[in-house]
């Protein structure tokens, strides 16, 4: 019960916002949870049909050691395992109704589209001024994120024809849950994905395009041949000074340095840098996730956008200057 209830919380609401939000529905072997921007599902191996408040409902449950015996009684459930026991005030089910996934047509899961999802994650931007920003997007075979700073890509073949803009808190749900995924859907206005036990979420998508000039550059990106692979020693001390970081990183022949409060942090290492300087600069918070996903880059671009590319993502990222 709890296990499930795990799977689950994701998607229930943390303000009441609309009736229902921040409760269970179970009915019919079946427990759902929506916070208005998705809507879950998930097989409930135990009888009868309420609307319980999910906050009350995990907090006793966290303190039973096992799955306790739940009674369904009017207007409230019991739970009881052993000595403790609870009961709680339930609401109508007429009071949660939201969109399932019926008319979805299902299809088998992309080759690609998790690690695509997982890979760009850490490139959506967390400024809503431009909704595509938000997203992942998935375009004719390629998916792509910015966060304005660094663009990144990859080609995802398999996605066929979708033109769909995949909110992160979708891509948060499904990289979470990945095991077992086995179908999607989508449509003009949804996504939907499915589980192999029968779970299944739904979101909506955003509405609009990525950028065309944006998408251009991460396709571009892919003929570019970054110049510098980055060592294991090149990596463990950049990590070790923008991980602490409070804005730049300053990266210069032989070290790298930045500033958090009243500290000063350098690390040795080796770099290529612009000719006529004697270091680049970079915010840390951007560069980070480009050179945690990319095996080369260039350095040496600098102040022009640097093109980076790792395994199977490519794309540039944009300086301090």
């Amino acid at each position: 019960m709890k296990t499930i209830l795990a799977w689950l919380n994701e998607a229930l609401a943390e303000k009441d916002i609309v009736a229902g939000m921040t409760y269970y529905r179970v009915e019919n072997n079946v427990i759902k949870a929506t916070n208005g921007r998705i809507t879950a599902s998930h097989p409930w191996p135990y009888d009868g049909a309420f609307l319980v408040p999910g906050n009350e409902f995990e907090k006793i449950l966290r303190r039973m050691p096992d799955n306790p015996t739940l009674t369904v009684e009017d207007n409230k459930i019991k739970l009881r395992f052993a000595r403790f026991h609870g009961t709680i005030q339930t609401l109508p089910l007429t009071e949660w109704d939201y969109p399932g996934v019926e008319d979805a047509a299902w299809r088998p899961l992309p080759n690609g589209l998790i690690d695509a999802l997982s890979t760009l994650r850490p490139f959506i931007s967390d400024n809503a001024n431009q909704q595509w920003a938000l997203c992942v997007a998935l375009e004719n075979g390629w998916a792509y994120a910015t966060n304005n700073i660094a663009i990144a890509g990859m080609r995802c073949p398999e996605l066929g024809p979708v033109m769909a803009l995949l909110p992160v808190w979708a891509v948060d749900f499904i990289i979470g849950r990945a095991d077992d995924l086995v179908q999607w859907s989508w449509a003009e206005n949804y996504v939907a994905f499915r589980w192999s036990n029968g779970a299944w979420m739904r979101s909506q998508l955003i509405v609009g395009q990525f950028p065309e000039k944006a998408a251009e550059m991460v396709r571009k990106s892919f003929n570019e041949n970054p110049t510098y692979f980055i060592t294991p020693e090149f990596r463990i001390a950049f990590n070790q000074v923008a991980e602490l970081a409070e804005d730049t990183v300053a990266i210069y022949a032989d070290h790298i340095e930045s500033r958090f409060g009243r500290a000063e942090i350098s690390s040795d290492a080796t770099c290529p840098v612009p000719e006529g300087v004697s270091c680049s600069t970079w915010g840390a918070r951007f560069l980070l996730p480009a050179l945690a996903a990319a095996t080369h880059w260039s350095p040496d671009a600098w102040p022009k956008p640097a093109p980076f590319k790792g395994r199977l993502v490519s794309g540039y990222v944009v300086g301090r200057k």
